[in-house]
């Protein structure tokens, strides 16, 4: 790696708990960051995966503790995430980088504006009706998993909105989510194991610092002094989104020339 390895464990411990309060793997960043910092993109992946299930593992200990999670939605999402995870990861290994990297910058452009549209707040809804549930999870599960195989996505980018969309609070969703991350990461961290060539004190330095790094998030979402609702709605998801358009941009920059 071109960059010290310290330096880069600290800027994980910064991002996982914005990741972890997000209710996101963190991905989104991390492959381009790896990728950046010339790591192989079939490195980079399973690297990021690797940070997205301790992450989002993390945060969903913290969460389930708090008893936020919502298990009847859920379910189909971590069932079909699994089952799109090894298709994602197979269609992975037969297309080029730059094909790759071309349909990443695409997916988190749409993330990024995603963040960027304001979005009317709607009442907290406990349970959707179970033909919803288990369509959406379908659909949805399928794609994250494959998102994940193929990209190293855990998928919570897609997630939280469509829990938002569908009246989940502020608190529940990236909760939930969180959960969803973990398992459709950890189906696809299995499909690339074979992919990844870092030493095993680089991997446990930098799981130990998204590790912390994502309690830390997780449980300021329960810090009472802070109107995290207000934050999260008006100003950070947006300077994110714009964040993650830049990114893209610079991934497609350095792609070309």
């Amino acid at each position: 790696m071109s960059v010290d390895p310290f330096l880069l464990t600290l800027l994980i411990l910064g991002l996982s708990s914005i990741f972890a309060l997000l209710g996101i793997g963190g991905a989104v960043i991390y492959v381009p960051l790896f990728y950046w910092i010339s790591i192989d993109l079939r490195i980079a992946i399973p690297l990021a995966l690797l940070l997205n299930v301790t992450t989002a593992g993390s945060a969903s200990f913290t969460y389930l503790k708090k008893k936020v999670i919502d298990f009847h939605t859920a379910i189909p999402f971590l069932i079909f995430s699994v089952i799109g995870a090894p298709i994602g990861t197979h269609i992975g290994m037969r297309v080029s980088e730059e094909t790759i990297l071309f349909i990443f910058s695409v997916v988190i452009i749409l993330v990024g504006l995603s963040m960027l549209i304001n979005g009317k707040k709607q009442a907290y809804i406990s349970e959707p009706a179970t033909h919803r549930r288990l369509f959406l999870g379908s659909l949805v599960g399928i794609g994250v998993g494959i998102s994940a195989g193929m990209l190293g996505i855990g998928g919570g980018t897609f997630v939280v909105p469509l829990l938002l969309s569908l009246g989940y609070g502020i608190r529940e969703a990236p909760a939930t989510s969180s959960l969803i991350v973990m398992i459709s990461s950890l189906s696809g961290l299995i499909s690339h194991l074979n992919n990844i060539e870092i030493s095993g004190t680089t991997m446990i330095l930098f799981a130990t610092a998204s590790l912390i790094g994502s309690q830390f998030g997780s449980r300021i979402m329960y810090t009472s002094k802070w109107n995290l609702e207000t934050l999260s709605r008006k100003y950070f998801k947006k300077i994110f989104g714009l964040m993650l358009i830049v990114v893209a941009v610079l991934l497609q920059y350095r792609i070309s020339f």
